[in-house]
């Protein structure tokens, strides 16, 4: 685990592409993935690697967009690991550590999760996120079909 830097973003789009053919995550495939890795208002991101895989995984931390959310929250957001690097903890490091930093500054933490991603939802849960709100999103899939985010937060 360590900080993103701007020599990894290369691998990141590399590895997103990976998640997003195996599991359609993002629910639809950024123009820009790059600037999408990049987001306005983004504090800290973080990779996670394997001995084989040198972006496993990845998160960042937000501000959240203004007016939708406490002034003492930050957003967790771009969370995935490749199909490869599941099921050894990688997403659960990449929280905690984003939980760690969200703690040194006083912040809690808020997320949104599409519904067909269970796993994650449970992750979230598993870890510590409780349910807060449940609510259609104002975009739809690639082929119209409406989309239901689930908000998660956490206190440290």
């Amino acid at each position: 685990m360590r900080d993103r830097e701007a020599a990894d973003i290369g691998l990141c789009v590399r590895a997103l592409a990976v998640v997003y053919e195996s599991s359609g995550y993002p629910s639809i495939w950024p123009a820009d993935p790059a600037r999408w890795l990049t987001p306005s208002r983004a504090q800290r991101a973080w990779v996670a690697a394997t001995g084989e895989i040198p972006v496993a995984g990845h998160v960042l931390v937000r501000q959240p967009p203004p007016g939708s959310a406490s002034q003492h929250a930050a957003e967790v957001s771009r969370l995935f690991v490749v199909p490869a690097g599941r099921r050894q903890g990688i997403a659960q490091a990449l929280l905690r550590q984003a939980m760690r930093w969200a703690t040194a500054n006083d912040l809690d933490l808020i997320l949104d999760v599409t519904d067909h991603l269970l796993a994650a939802r449970a992750l979230y849960e598993q870890i510590g996120f409780r349910p807060i709100a449940a609510a259609r999103a104002d975009w739809t899939t690639p082929d119209g079909q409406p989309v239901t985010l689930h908000r998660y937060a956490w206190s440290g």
